[in-house]
């Protein structure tokens, strides 16, 4: 009896592959038979998480995750990374390219000036600094530990810089770890070099073991230094500066027609005035200790101990700021302020000509984001925008154009839709639903092993592997299963049956654009001989036209 219940099991097995196959031929040619519709407004496809290309009104994208992402703007911008902050992320518009990697300590950009030359940099923080250019003065070269020159870096015209002796120390006293005191101490003794000498306008100077001894000049400066011994900086109308131990420091600084003057003993005790009595200022064992007031622009300072407890009001720029640190805190800086009770509540407001923003932080877990704009609205989100998230569990957000989005889980501790969320959170997304302003919605379960979009004339499903299915405008053209070993695809080619993974072409014809549809039906079939329609036709279950044209419905599921 049992090889008889398998010979029985294997019948039926062939014969569910056989109803399958007639079925699916059935499908393809009942769907190439239809006239098709417009394709939807966004074009979106995807395959599990690891692949999305979409085009949104702000946006075109492609994905690779987590190896590529691309967006490209409409006005001509691009942005695109690869596994970042590792390995890079780049920035694109008409005049300018920007690229970083190794979390910001590696980058370049090329950039074009406004009479045309093109200008390279390229820079591995501290190590090699690269520059070209079609203009001799923005060429550049330097290579850690022997040293070469930057050319307009560190608001300075040239730098040059040779002989970096700290580097010995790695060879000398090879570090245990990285995160070492001593081996902070020996990046630091890496950087000095043993002699430098740099150009701003008019002013060159000269450093030995650069920032211990240094002197310069201009025909309205003057600088010299041995630290930390003495220093002074001179410059015509603007400061005369002394420095004598490091500890013991002098400034008078012209503001005006007043000198701003100051003595002090750092960090015990000191004092800054002014000579018309405007201004007037103390500190003791600084930072902690410090107060004082200038009546020019309206200002008072308190800071008794730093950074607990800071009080400040200024008129001329607006400030307004109390600060009781751990337990309350507001301040106020033109348009932007920033309030907060304890640790676990915070909130920030911004007002600009275009939009005010408020956001709010709960024990660094809950967030509400809102954003409202003025006339006229934003062009994508309208009139408001609103974004919720309790962290790591789940984020929402939405507009008054219509958008709407829905992530759970939510575990990046910042937000970058266009970025880092688009890149790497359909990684841990256990639910996800998205709605367009153009109608369009879009659902995933489980790390996008279902997913799916719809709208008013088009639904596409996809199960990875094992089932995809797309309609549009009341026509299938698309089905398959098990990795295509079955299915079909309708595209503007024409139509292919896939039976065992070999592809069969069986219409020429392809979908119909905008254009043919509104005209002539590309689609229509005429056939002498139907018979072979007919069986075709009851094997879909469906009642044959009878005119040779083969015009009923492709929904068969």
């Amino acid at each position: 009896m049992r090889p008889a219940r398998e010979s029985g099991a294997r019948r039926q097995g062939g014969i569910c592959i056989v109803l399958a196959v007639c079925a699916l031929v059935a499908l393809a040619w009942t769907a190439a038979a239809t006239p098709a519709a417009a394709e939807p407004a966004s074009r979106h496809d995807w395959f599990w998480m690891l692949y999305e290309t979409d085009s949104l009104e702000k946006y075109n994208s492609v994905v690779y995750r987590p190896f590529f992402l691309k967006n490209r703007y409409a006005d001509g911008k691009e942005f695109e990374g690869s596994l970042m902050p590792l390995v890079y992320w780049r920035y694109t518009n008409d005049h300018k390219t920007e690229w970083k990697s190794l979390f910001g300590f590696a980058g370049a950009s090329d950039y074009f000036h406004s009479n045309g030359v093109e200008d390279y940099d390229l820079g591995i923080f501290p190590l090699l600094f690269y520059g070209d250019s079609g203009e001799g003065r923005d060429r550049y070269f330097m290579l850690l530990p022997f040293g070469g020159t930057v050319k307009g870096k560190l608001a300075q015209d040239r730098i040059s810089a040779y002989a970096f002796p700290g580097f010995l120390l790695f060879f000398i006293y090879p570090p245990s770890t990285i995160l070492s005191l001593a081996t902070g101490l020996m990046i630091m003794a890496s950087l000095i070099p043993a002699y430098a000498d740099y150009e701003a306008g008019d002013y060159r100077a000269r450093a030995v073991f650069w920032p211990l001894v240094q002197w310069g000049s201009s025909p309205t400066r003057e600088d010299f230094r041995i630290l930390p011994l003495y220093a002074h900086n001179y410059k015509k109308g603007a400061y005369d500066n002394y420095s004598y131990l490091f500890f013991f420091n002098e400034q008078n600084v012209r503001v005006g027609s007043d000198t701003q003057r100051t003595l002090f003993a750092m960090p015990i005790i000191g004092r800054r005035w002014s000579d018309s009595g405007e201004s007037n200022a103390s500190t003791l064992l600084w930072p902690f200790f410090s107060w004082g007031f200038n009546r020019k622009s309206g200002d008072f300072e308190l800071n008794f101990p730093w950074p607990l407890v800071m009080i400040q009001d200024s008129m001329n720029p607006s400030i307004y700021k109390r600060i009781f640190f751990p337990f309350y805190g507001k301040y106020v800086h033109k348009e932007k302020e920033t309030f907060f009770v304890s640790p676990l509540y915070f909130t920030l407001k911004h007002t600009t000509e275009s939009f005010s923003s408020e956001y709010y932080i709960n024990a660094l877990i809950v967030w509400y984001f809102k954003r409202d704009y003025m006339k006229p609205p934003d062009k994508y989100h309208g009139a408001s925008w609103r974004f919720f998230k309790i962290w790591p569990l789940f984020q929402y957000e939405y507009d008054s154009a219509g958008n709407i989005a829905f992530n759970m889980l939510s575990i990046l501790p910042f937000r970058d839709p266009e970025g880092y969320e688009l890149m790497y959170q359909p990684f841990w997304t256990l639910f996800e639903y998205r709605r367009l302003k153009s109608g369009e919605k879009r659902l995933g379960l489980l790390l996008r092993t279902y997913y799916q979009r719809w709208g008013e004339d088009f639904l596409h499903i996809k199960v990875p592997i094992l089932f995809s299915f797309r309609e549009e405008g009341s026509v299938v053209t698309e089905f398959s299963l098990l990795a295509s070993m079955f299915g079909y695809e309708r595209t503007r080619e024409g139509t292919v049956l896939n039976l065992f993974w070999i592809p069969v072409k069986i219409n020429s014809d392809g979908i119909a654009t905008a254009g043919e549809a509104a005209g002539a039906d590309p689609f229509s079939i005429s056939h002498n001989d139907d018979s072979d329609y007919r069986a075709l036709a009851m094997l879909a279950g469906r009642e044959f036209p009878g005119d040779g044209s083969l015009r009923w419905s492709a929904r068969l599921f």
